[in-house]
C-alpha cells in the first residue's frame, strides 16, 4: 500500500477491499490527498484508505477488522462538515469511513410524521421524496447545500430553520466499535404496530450518547417531520446594531408566551450583503416563520409585528406570492424556501461571494477544492439582550484585532438559549489572509471561553483544546468509550480527549 502505512494497515486495507470491493475502496496517493483537502486550510491527515461501505452488514464487518487490525476508523455521512474541517480526522492514521453511498429512505410514515433514513440521504433527496410522496410533510432544513447529509447534521448537533434536529430523533440504528448493531428506544424490538411515537423506549435513553460522540457509527434515523400548515409567513425585521438587545428579550417574550415557535434567525449585515442585490443594508436583519391556521398566523403577525417595532425594529411580512415574485430579493426568497422545507443554495453561493475575486463554479458542492477559505465558531449564549451585546462586541473586537469582519448570527432556538455562528472568510492562495484567519479562529474560541461563554460545535483543531477544559465529564465519557469502543478505533479524539 502507502510508503508510510504499517503491516496491519496493509493488512486492513486487503480485507477491506475483499468486503467492499475495488470500486468501494480508494487509497491511492491522489484520492487520500483529495481526502484531506479542506475549505478550513486546516493541515492535511495521513489517511490510510477511503471506504465506501453500502450497507449496514458492510459497516459491521468494516469495523470488526479495524479493530482487529487496530486502524482507526473515521466516518462522515457526505463530508460537507464545512468551516469546522470537512472529512477530516483528529488524527493521522485513520481510514475515512465514508458513507454517502448509503443513501435510503428507508420509509416516510404520513401519520406519524417521520422518516426512516441513511446517512448518505441529502436534504434536497428527503425534500423532493416528501413533496412526491408526503405533500403533507415538510423537513427542517439547513442553509448548506441541498446535497449535505440530514444524518450527519444531526449528528453534529446541527440546527434547522426550524428547531434544534438532535430533538427530532426518534431512534437511531448503530454500530458500535465492537461491530454489534444496536437499535435505540423502542426500534430495539419488534411489534406488530408502529412503535416510533415514543422516541425514549424503556430503560435508559441512548440516542443521546451516539449525537456529537466517537461511541459508534450511525446507520440510520427515525427523524420526526413537520406537517404542512394551512398557512406559512414569513417576518423579516430589521434593527441597528444598539437596538439588538431589545429586539433579543423581545424575542424571548414572543417564546415565552408561545407566539414565536420557530427558531429566530437574525444575522450581520456581512453575512446579508453576501445574498441580497442590496448594496447597503441596515447592521441587522432577521427572519423568523409562523405557521398554523389563519387565524393563527394573523394573532402571531400582529404581535410580533407590534412587539419587535417597539424596540425600534422595522418589520416586513412575506407570503409565498412575495417570495416567487420575479422581483424578489434573492435572499428573502431563500428564506422563505426554507421555512417552508425547500433547501437553496442560496447561502452556499453568498459564501462564495464573500471572498472577492473567487470564482464561483457551475457544482458549488466543490468548496474543498476552491481557493475560498472558510472558518466557523460556534458559541451558545443565553436569550438575553445583555448577553448578546457582549457576544457580540468581543467577536468584532477579536476580529477588527486581526484586520477582519465577521459574518456573524445569533439564532434564538427557544426562551433560552440562542446559537451564534461566526464565520470568517478568507483567500486561501494569500498566507497573510490564511495565517490571520487561523489566528483569529483561535483566538475567538480563547476569548470567548475566558468570558465565560461555551460552544455548540468545534472544528477537528479545537477539539484538543475543547477536551482540555471543563466543558463535559470526559472521565465518564471515556468510561463510556471503553464500553461500547474498547479498542479505542471510532474517530479517536472527536468530542473526547485523545488518549496516547
Amino acid at each position: 500500500m502507502g510508503q508510510n502505512s504499517t503491516a496491519g494497515e496493509d493488512r486492513a486495507v486487503a480485507r477491506w477491499r475483499d468486503i467492499l470491493g475495488p470500486d468501494a475502496i480508494a487509497y491511492d496517493e491522489d484520492a487520500l490527498a483529495a481526502a484531506s483537502r479542506n475549505t478550513s486550510a486546516f493541515a492535511p491527515r495521513r489517511v490510510v484508505a477511503v471506504l465506501r461501505p453500502s450497507d449496514p452488514d458492510q459497516v459491521e464487518r468494516v469495523v470488526r477488522i479495524a479493530r482487529e487490525e487496530k486502524v482507526p476508523l473515521h466516518p462522515y455521512s457526505t463530508g460537507r462538515n464545512w468551516g469546522l474541517g470537512s472529512r477530516l480526522p483528529v488524527r493521522d492514521g485513520c481510514a475515512l469511513l465514508d458513507l454517502s453511498a448509503m443513501n435510503r429512505i428507508r420509509a416516510v410514515d404520513s401519520a406519524g410524521r417521520y422518516a426512516v433514513v441513511e446517512p448518505g440521504v441529502t436534504q434536497l433527496q428527503l425534500a423532493d421524496h416528501l413533496a412526491e410522496h408526503a405533500p403533507d410533510l415538510v423537513a427542517n432544513v439547513t442553509g448548506s447545500s441541498p446535497d449535505s447529509s440530514v444524518l450527519g447534521n444531526l449528528l453534529e448537533r446541527g440546527t434547522g430553520f426550524r428547531r434544534h434536529r438532535a430533538e427530532e430523533v426518534r431512534g437511531l440504528e448503530v454500530v458500535l466499535g465492537t461491530g454489534d448493531r444496536i437499535r435505540t428506544g423502542l426500534w430495539a424490538g419488534e411489534s406488530t404496530r408502529q412503535l416510533h411515537h415514543y422516541p425514549y423506549g424503556i430503560g435508559p435513553s441512548l440516542d443521546g450518547l451516539f449525537v456529537q460522540s466517537n461511541l459508534g457509527v450511525v446507520t440510520a434515523a427515525v427523524v420526526d417531520l413537520l406537517p404542512r400548515q394551512e398557512q406559512l409567513r414569513l417576518l423579516m425585521f430589521t434593527c441597528s446594531e444598539t437596538a439588538l438587545p431589545g429586539v433579543v428579550d423581545a424575542v424571548r417574550g414572543l417564546f415565552l408566551r408561545g407566539t414565536v415557535r420557530s427558531i429566530v434567525h437574525v444575522f450581520n449585515d456581512k453575512r446579508i450583503l453576501a445574498m441580497t442585490r442590496s448594496d447597503r443594508v441596515p447592521t441587522w436583519t432577521g427572519a423568523v416563520a409562523v405557521d398554523g391556521t389563519a387565524a393563527q398566523v394573523e394573532s402571531a403577525v400582529e404581535d410580533i409585528t407590534t412587539t419587535l417595532a417597539a424596540e425600534g425594529a422595522a418589520v416586513r411580512v412575506v407570503g409565498a406570492r412575495d417570495a416567487a415574485a420575479p422581483d424578489a430579493d434573492p435572499m428573502v426568497a431563500a428564506m422563505y424556501d426554507v421555512h417552508s422545507g425547500r433547501p437553496t443554495t442560496a447561502f452556499l453561493q453568498g459564501l462564495y461571494q464573500s471572498v472577492p475575486g473567487a470564482a464561483v463554479p457551475t457544482d458549488l458542492d466543490v468548496l474543498d477544492d476552491t481557493t475560498v477559505g472558510y472558518l466557523a465558531c460556534m458559541p451558545v449564549a443565553a436569550v438575553d439582550g445583555r448577553t448578546v451585546a457582549d457576544l457580540v462586541a468581543l467577536v468584532e473586537k477579536t476580529c477588527a484585532d486581526h484586520g477582519l469582519v465577521p459574518a456573524i448570527a445569533v439564532n434564538p432556538t427557544g426562551p433560552d438559549y440562542l446559537e451564534s455562528v461566526v464565520n470568517l472568510y478568507f483567500d486561501r492562495t494569500d498566507p497573510a489572509q490564511e495565517e490571520a484567519a487561523r489566528a483569529c479562529n483561535t483566538e475567538l474560541h480563547e476569548r470567548l471561553y475566558a468570558d465565560g461563554f461555551r460552544f455548540y460545535r468545534v472544528g477537528v483543531e479545537t477539539m484538543a483544546s475543547l477536551t482540555a477544559w471543563d466543558t463535559a465529564p470526559w472521565d465518564a465519557v471515556a468510561l463510556l468509550k471503553d464500553a461500547l469502543d474498547p479498542d479505542g478505533i471510532l474517530s479517536p479524539g472527536r468530542y473526547a480527549p485523545l488518549r496516547p
